[in-house]
C-alpha cells in the first residue's frame, strides 16, 4: 500500500488543521482508496460529500491511465473508495457542503501524492490555487442588487518530470477559466487595479512550480465581501527535492492601510476598499541546483524571478547588468548548497529523525 497525508489550514470556524489521510492499495486488478485516519467532519462549509470524494479519486486515477481505456462502468468497477462516515471526506447530515470544492480538490492532491509512490517519476508536484472563492454582493444607490461570485482558478501547476509547471492555467479537476477584467467591470461595481503573475513564487526545482497569480479588487459600492481560500499554512508539496510552492495570501487595502486577512472570512467592505488575493505557487520538481542555469537566467530576463532569488533558491549567479550566467561562481555556490543539504540529511539520520515529505508542512 501507498500512504499520503495532506492538510487544509482550517475550516474558517475552528483554527485546527484538517487532515486527509489516504492509504492506496493496488491489488491485482483492484484499487482501494482508504481514507481511514482522516479528520472528523467540520463546522465550516468546505468538506466534500461522499460522491465528491469518489469523483476526485476516480478523476485522479483516470489521469494516470491510458487514454484508450473507455470511460464507462468498467472503469469504475475495480476502484473502491472507503471513507469513514462522519469523516471530513464523508460528512453526514447536517454537515455543511456548499463550498465543498475546496476540500474535494485537496482530496485529488492527496490521491496524486499517493500515486507518486506507485508511479515514481511520473506525477507532477502539487498545483497552487484553484481553491480561492470570492463573493461580493450588495446594492446600488437605487437599491438594485448586485452579486459577483468568482472561483479564481487561473492557477499555477506544479513542476513535472520533464517540464515546468504552467503559469496562469486552469487547475486540474475543474472546468473553471479566466474571468476577463472587462466583463467583470462592465457588469459589477468593481474595478480591477492589478492582475498578473507574482515574481519569485512557485517552488524551486529542476522543473519549477508555476508562478502565483495576484488580483486586486477595488469596490465601488458598499458590499459584503466573503472569502473562501486556503494554502496559507500548508503549501503545495514539491517532489524529489523540489521545494513547496509559495503560500496564498489575502490583504485588505494593501497600498494604504495593509491588513492581512484570514483565509476564510465575511465582512462589510466600504467603497474604495481594495482586496488583494494572491494564489499559492505550484510545487517544484527535482533539486533546484539541477536546473539548467540558462533556464534560470531566462526566467530572470522574463521578470519571473529576480537576480537575488535566482542566487538564493537556485545557486545561479548572474551579472546584475547583462544577466549573463557567471559559470564559475554558480558552480562554486551550488557545490556549497549541495554540501549544506547533504550535511542536514546526515544530521537527521544521526538523530533518527523522520523528516516530513517535501512540501507537506
Amino acid at each position: 500500500p501507498y500512504t499520503f497525508t495532506e492538510y487544509l489550514d482550517d475550516d474558517g470556524i475552528d483554527p485546527d488543521p484538517i487532515k486527509i489521510q489516504l492509504t492506496l492499495t493496488i491489488d491485482g486488478e483492484r484499487i482501494i482508496a482508504d481514507f481511514a485516519g482522516t479528520s472528523p467532519q467540520c463546522k465550516g462549509s468546505i468538506q466534500p460529500n461522499l460522491p465528491a470524494t469518489k469523483s476526485m479519486v476516480y478523476a485522479a486515477i483516470r489521469c494516470v491511465l491510458s487514454p484508450d481505456i473507455p470511460y464507462n462502468s468498467g472503469f469504475f468497477r475495480p476502484i473502491e473508495v472507503l471513507a469513514p462516515e462522519g469523516s471530513f471526506v464523508n460528512a453526514q447530515h447536517p454537515a455543511p457542503f456548499a463550498a465543498r470544492a475546496l476540500g474535494a480538490r485537496r482530496v485529488a492532491q492527496t490521491v496524486f501524492g499517493a500515486l507518486t509512490q506507485a508511479l515514481p517519476g511520473k506525477i507532477f508536484a502539487a498545483w497552487g490555487g484553484g481553491e480561492f472563492g470570492i463573493s461580493i454582493g450588495g446594492y446600488y444607490a437605487n437599491r438594485k442588487p448586485f452579486v459577483h461570485l468568482e472561483f479564481h482558478n487561473d492557477t499555477s501547476w506544479g513542476g513535472g518530470p520533464d517540464k515546468d509547471g504552467l503559469d496562469g492555467q486552469p487547475g486540474p479537476m475543474s472546468n473553471l477559466a479566466n474571468t476577463p477584467i472587462e466583463l467583470l467591470e462592465a457588469e459589477q461595481p468593481i474595478r480591477i487595479d492589478r492582475y498578473g503573475f507574482v515574481p519569485d513564487t512557485g517552488g524551486a526545482g529542476k522543473y519549477r512550480g508555476g508562478l502565483a497569480v495576484m488580483r486586486d479588487f477595488r469596490l465601488l459600492e458598499e458590499a459584503t465581501l466573503q472569502i473562501r481560500s486556503d494554502r496559507r499554512k500548508f503549501r503545495p508539496y514539491g517532489l524529489y527535492g523540489g521545494k513547496p510552492g509559495t503560500p496564498a495570501s489575502g490583504v485588505l487595502n494593501p497600498d494604504t492601510a495593509p491588513q492581512e486577512m484570514p483565509s476564510k472570512f465575511i465582512m462589510t467592505a466600504q467603497p474604495g476598499d481594495v482586496y488583494r488575493l494572491v494564489l499559492a505557487g505550484g510545487g517544484g520538481y527535482g533539486a533546484p541546483w539541477e536546473r539548467d542555469p540558462e533556464r534560470v537566467a531566462d526566467d530572470v530576463r522574463e521578470e519571473k524571478l529576480s537576480v537575488a532569488y535566482a542566487r538564493q533558491e537556485y545557486g545561479v549567479v548572474l551579472d546584475p547588468t547583462t544577466l549573463a550566467v557567471d559559470v564559475m561562481a554558480t558552480e562554486a555556490l551550488r557545490q556549497s548548497q549541495r554540501h549544506g543539504v547533504d550535511e542536514a540529511l546526515r544530521q537527521h539520520h544521526r538523530r533518527g529523525d523522520n523528516p516530513e515529505r517535501n512540501g507537506h508542512r
